[in-house]
């Protein structure tokens, strides 16, 4: 008896301690008053948020974490972007170093599961980067870029490849590409050769419907359900796996009905327990909805909310769920929702950071 309660003594103070947790922001610093990189305090059980520190970087659009590294990719206007290392201690960056992404606007990032491969998205030469990672979180080297070619159907948007996101499996056996430009998914295997990992030389590649414009993915728990996210019509597509193979399922609108206006599909997520899907829609509707995931992997859509304010280029769910906060790129802030676990609706929770043109949230 006396061993359990020392146990809980030592442990109560930790799970307090444990209520606050790092928070970082990635903005747009050109043409804007942003520094680059914000770093708060996220109080899971209030909802507040503590600015602590600021990481100058020029354009860090896209962030990724990996344990205490922190990644981002500079998107610098009309240049060659760069992808950039951090190390993350007591509330502060330190950068680490940074290498050129291959490509014009740079505007993913992730990091491979066993934390040793990173992939970037090269938006604008529609290539993909894969860079080698040191385990001191130093960039290594670019081992690879993938260069994807042709054109869709629609001649302004998609007049040529324009790679929007890359997303490795749970797993981190599957790379996936998401290519605006070409309505394509390219799915690449990822092999190991004692702690390195590369990709194979061919893809696995599917296609969204036309005109749609794919920019990110999101899976069910089981990976059985793949989900995407359809920037130029505002659209969610869903596909089912069989075999190696993704099969179309159905399309899924973002906005209300009887919507009327220009689209801009942004971001796509689900719920930890993979009960609820989210997505917003950028353009002249600015809504997150909310939809149920059945069974079979149909959505049920339940409900469209405003995001109280204008761009909602990227959204996140705080680590236990109760909150979603939505970065809105051009009012310059981040609204808070609050979540309900059960029925995965939003509700205002009336408090918002105001940051310059945010555009990522990770915890």
């Amino acid at each position: 008896m006396k061993k359990a309660f020392i146990y809980l003594m030592t442990f109560l103070p930790l799970a307090s301690f444990a209520q606050q947790i790092p928070m970082f922001v990635g903005t747009y610093t050109n043409k804007t008053e942003s520094k680059g990189i914000y770093i708060y305090n996220f109080d899971t059980k209030t909802g507040e948020a503590t600015l602590v520190s600021t990481q100058e970087s020029k354009d860090p659009s896209f962030l990724a974490r990996n344990n205490n590294f922190i990644y981002a990719v500079n998107e610098l206007p009309n240049q060659e972007g760069t992808v950039s290392a951090f190390s993350f201690k007591e509330g502060q960056l330190t950068f680490l170093n940074s290498l050129p992404t291959g490509g014009e606007s740079p505007c993913f990032v992730e990091v491979h599961p066993k934390g040793n491969l990173l992939a970037v998205a090269n938006y604008t030469d529609g290539s993909a980067a894969l860079f080698d990672l040191e385990t001191n979180g130093v960039l290594s080297k670019r081992n690879r870029l993938i260069q994807h070619e042709g054109k869709g159907v629609d001649p302004v948007r998609q007049e040529k490849p324009h790679v929007h996101s890359t997303f490795f499996s749970s797993k981190g056996d599957r790379l996936y590409v998401q290519d605006l430009g070409l309505d394509q998914i390219s799915v690449f295997p990822v092999n190991k050769s004692g702690t390195a990992y590369s990709l194979a030389e061919e893809s696995e590649d599917f296609f969204t419907p036309a005109g749609g414009g794919p920019r990110h993915i999101a899976f069910d728990k089981k990976e059985k359900f793949l989900y995407v996210v359809l920037e130029m019509t505002g659209q969610v597509a869903s596909y089912k796996k069989e075999g190696d193979d993704w099969m179309y399922q159905s399309t899924y609108e973002i906005n209300p009905e009887g919507f009327k206006g220009q689209n801009g599909g942004a971001d796509i997520k689900i719920s930890d327990d993979g009960k609820f899907l989210y997505a917003t829609n950028r353009g002249d509707a600015n809504t997150i909805a909310t939809f149920s995931v059945e069974k079979d992997g149909g959505l049920n859509k339940l409900s469209n909310t405003s995001v109280k304010g204008k761009g909602p280029r990227n959204f996140n769910l705080s680590p236990d769920g109760k909150y979603l906060l939505v970065a809105n790129q051009y009012t310059n802030n981040i609204v808070l929702f609050s979540r309900d676990t059960k029925t995965g609706l939003l509700t205002d929770a009336g408090k918002e950071i105001k940051v310059p043109a945010p555009v990522c949230i990770i915890f």
